[in-house]
């Protein structure tokens, strides 16, 4: 199971804050998966651009992963 993007944000400290919070409600409801923040390719931030998607200039993102 490779990362999966749920989130891209602009700033590092939105990105942090928000990793901070869904880490906080997994461990409540018990799931053993974790966010972490990722940088996000330029390429694939234009990727998602043309699927609909507002992320300009975006570059961080917050992705998931199993606990290890």
């Amino acid at each position: 199971m490779g990362k999966k993007i749920v989130r891209v944000t602009s700033s590092k400290r939105d990105a942090i804050e928000e990793t901070q919070r869904i880490n906080d409600s997994l461990r409540d409801r018990g799931i053993k998966r974790e966010a972490y923040v990722c940088s996000v390719s330029q390429a694939y931030v234009k990727k998602l651009t043309k699927k609909g998607y507002s992320v300009a200039d975006k570059n961080y993102a917050i992705c998931m992963r199993n606990k290890r």
